[in-house]
C-alpha cells in the first residue's frame, strides 16, 4: 500500500485523477527490474545495508515519486527479522554493568573493551565476536532481510497503478459499485469478500444479473477509520476480477478536505494483481460443513447456494443451503460473525421485512445482539459463541421441517 506522501493527484472538473503509469514503457520496466534486483541481492543482509543502497537511487522530490512508490511496494513483500536469539536488551544490561564495574575498579579513564566482551561471552556461552555483533540487533536498521517475495517488473508496475487507486479510496466517504453480467459464483465471491473485510454495505438488485452496492467509506466511520480504510482498499483487487463494473466514490482530499469524485471502470486499465481466491469461507464456517457431514441426518449441506432477492431492497447470499433429501425442502443459512456492529441492525431490519421463512440466521455472541432486537424474523435465530455447532443446526432444521407438513405443495412453493 502507498502512503500519503507517495501520492499526488490532479483535479479536473471535480474528479480526482491519480497519475497512473504506462506499465509497458521501457524505462519503467528497466526501473522496476533494477529495484527488484536490489531487493533480491540484499536477502540475508541488514535493513541498513538495503536502505543505504536505495538512498541515492530513489532520490527526493516529486520527480522520484514513482521510484519511491515502487520501492515501498517491494518493501511490503519483505520479511525482516532480528538476527539473534539472544535478547539484546538483557545483553546490553550485562555489558554496561560489567563496564561500569570495571570503570569503578580502576584509576584509568579507559578500560579494555575486549575483556568486557570476553567476560560476557563466557557467561552466555557465545564468542566475543557474536556478542559484539548482536549487541544492538533489536534496532530496526539491524534487522536482517530473511525473505523477499520476488515478482516480475510487469507485475510490479501493474501493482503500482492499483496501489494508487487504493490510496485514493482510503480518503472515501462512500463508494458505489455496480457489477453486472457475472456468474453467481463471482457475485458470491464479491459479497463474501465484503463480509470478510467487514465493510458496511447495502446490496440492491437492478434487473437480471446487475447489482448496485453501496459501501460506507473510511471517512464516514467515526472510529477506526484508518483500519477500515485499509480494508476497503484491500477489497478493490476482488472487483478487478470482474468484467463489467463501475466504481464512483466520494472523496475528501488533503488537509482542506477538498470534495471530489473518484471513478474507476475496466477502461481505467487496472489489472488483477493476484489470483481469484474464490468464495472466501472463514475457518469457523468451513469447520461447520465438515462436522455437519458427520451428523446422521436426512439433511445435506452445500456452500453453493443461490442469491436471493430481498424485495428489491437488498440480497441474501447465504453461506450455506440445507436440503432435506426426502422432501426437497430447502433452508438457507447466513452467518453474522464478521460483521461490524453498526451494520447488524440494518441487516436485521431488512430481514424482518423481506427475509424468507426458510432462513437460519446465525449470529455471533460477540456482536452482542439483544434477543428482542433479533426477534420477529420470519426464519430462525441461532446465537453461537465461537463457531456454529452442527448438531444444534440439525435440531433447528428438524424443528423447521416438523412445523410444516412433509411433501406439501404449499411448503415446497413457500420454501423455494
Amino acid at each position: 500500500m502507498l502512503t500519503g506522501d507517495l501520492v499526488r493527484v490532479r483535479f479536473r472538473k471535480g474528479v480526482v485523477q491519480p497519475p497512473y503509469i504506462v506499465p509497458e514503457e521501457e524505462d519503467l520496466l528497466g526501473l522496476a527490474k533494477t529495484l527488484i534486483g536490489i531487493f533480491e541481492r540484499h536477502v540475508g543482509l541488514t535493513r541498513y545495508e538495503l536502505d543505504e543502497e536505495l538512498k541515492d537511487f530513489l532520490g527526493a522530490g516529486a520527480d522520484f515519486l514513482v521510484h519511491r512508490g515502487l520501492s515501498k511496494l517491494l518493501r511490503d513483500r519483505c520479511e525482516f527479522e532480528m538476527a539473534t536469539d539472544i535478547e539484546p536488551i538483557e545483553l546490553r544490561q550485562r555489558v554496561f554493568s560489567a563496564a561500569a564495574a570495571a570503570y569503578r575498579s580502576t584509576e584509568q579513564v579507559r578500560f579494555d573493551r575486549a575483556t568486557i566482551l570476553d567476560e560476557i561471552a563466557q557467561q552466555v556461552e557465545r564468542t566475543p565476536q557474536e556478542i559484539d555483533g548482536v549487541l544492538y540487533a533489536d534496532l530496526k536498521e539491524a534487522e536482517l532481510l530473511i525473505e523477499f517475495k520476488g515478482c516480475s517488473p510487469e507485475w510490479l508496475l501493474q501493482r503500482y497503478n492499483v496501489a494508487l487507486a487504493q490510496a485514493v479510496l482510503l480518503r472515501a466517504t462512500g463508494m458505489n459499485l455496480v457489477i453486472e453480467g457475472e456468474s453467481v459464483t463471482r457475485y458470491r465471491e464479491v459479497f463474501r469478500k465484503m463480509k470478510f473485510f467487514q465493510l458496511l454495505h447495502e446490496i440492491y438488485q437492478e434487473g437480471s444479473g446487475k447489482y448496485h452496492i453501496h459501501i460506507d467509506g473510511p471517512l464516514s466511520i467515526f472510529k477506526s477509520s484508518q483500519r477500515y480504510g485499509l480494508q476497503m482498499a484491500q477489497f478493490l483487487p476482488t472487483v478487478l476480477h470482474c468484467a463489467n463494473w463501475k466504481i464512483d466514490a466520494d472523496i475528501l482530499w488533503g488537509i482542506k478536505r477538498r470534495e471530489a469524485t473518484f471513478r474507476l471502470t475496466p477502461a481505467t486499465g487496472l489489472q488483477p494483481i493476484g489470483h481469484s481466491t474464490g468464495q472466501w469461507v472463514p475457518e469457523e464456517v468451513a469447520w461447520l460443513e465438515q462436522q455437519f457431514n458427520k451428523v446422521k441426518t436426512d439433511w445435506k449441506i452445500s456452500p453453493e447456494a443461490e442469491i436471493v432477492n430481498l424485495g428489491g431492497q437488498g440480497v441474501l447470499a447465504p453461506d450455506y443451503i440445507f436440503v432435506h433429501q426426502p422432501t426437497g425442502m430447502k433452508v438457507y443459512m447466513e452467518i453474522l460473525g464478521f460483521w461490524r456492529r453498526g451494520g447488524v441492525q440494518t441487516r436485521l431490519d431488512l430481514l424482518k421485512q423481506h427475509g424468507p421463512p426458510n432462513l437460519i440466521l446465525a449470529i455471533s455472541k460477540e456482536l452482542a445482539v439483544d434477543e428482542e432486537e433479533a426477534g420477529n424474523l420470519p426464519g430462525e435465530i441461532y446465537v453461537f459463541r465461537q463457531t456454529p455447532i452442527a448438531r444444534k443446526i440439525n435440531k433447528i432444521l428438524e424443528r423447521m421441517r416438523e412445523a410444516r407438513p412433509e411433501k406439501s405443495p404449499l411448503t415446497l412453493e413457500l420454501f423455494e
